[in-house]
């Protein structure tokens, strides 16, 4: 039961991904409120959720906060390095479009992970999770849009990185993952939320401070009345 209610997720979340653009263009009018939506719940969630689940996890506290660390520095760092070796804009431009490509994949297959991992720990924490990843995969930076276009014209490709938490799940079952990794990658993906939502969400000359707001309060009452 559990294996087929992660599968389920992750499947409806690759459709969400698979047919970015089109949400993209659908939502174009709202989508800046939606992305400022979505970085209030982002970050009520990383504070509200996602923190307490790491601080009370039965392994090493230093090492889940580290590894969320990791994850928020990881792209800074990549950003830096690819300003630093690319003097032209639209060459920053295409490695952004392969580099957003490769992470894209990888981020959506530790998505699949954690899905299925969450589900073991309770319907509440997976719930909790999944509404932000879901916004987030409809509106920011790790969607398919972002991909490179080149690879977009491939149907595998985009198959697979739209699918790739399906991917996730399915390893995670098959495999078995210990707790120390789970709650590593859990923090992993806590600081790279993070990240995207200071970086791409929360440009006040570009976002809507309403939509935080709205998306804060959101989550908030869901949290405290769940």
């Amino acid at each position: 039961m559990e294996l087929i209610l992660a599968i389920g997720l992750a499947f409806l979340l690759g459709l969400v991904h698979f047919f970015g653009e089109e949400i993209d263009e659908y939502i174009m009018p709202e989508n800046l409120f939606l992305a400022s939506f979505s970085a209030g719940l982002t970050v009520s969630y990383f504070l509200l959720g996602m923190l307490p689940e790491i601080i009370n996890a039965p392994t090493n506290l230093e090492y889940n906060l580290l590894f969320a660390l990791v994850g928020f520095s990881l792209f800074y760092i990549v950003e830096e390095i690819i300003y630093e070796r690319e003097s032209n804009l639209s060459d920053v431009k295409k490695e952004f479009k392969e580099l957003h490509s490769f992470f894209i994949f990888s981020y959506h297959f530790v998505l699949g992970f954690l899905i299925y991992f969450l589900i073991g720990e309770g319907l509440y924490q997976v719930l909790l999770f999944y509404l932000p990843v879901f916004v987030h995969t409809a509106v920011n930076s790790l969607a398919i849009k972002e991909m490179n276009e080149e690879m977009l014209d491939k149907a595998w490709i985009k198959l697979s990185a739209s699918f790739a938490s399906v991917l996730g799940v399915s390893v995670s079952y098959l495999i078995g993952v210990s707790d120390f990794v789970s709650y590593s990658l859990f923090g992993f993906i806590g600081g790279m939320f993070l990240y995207l939502v200071v970086h791409d969400a929360l440009d006040p000359q570009r976002e809507r401070p309403i939509g935080f707001i709205t998306g804060a309060l959101v989550f908030s009452m869901i949290i405290f009345l769940l």
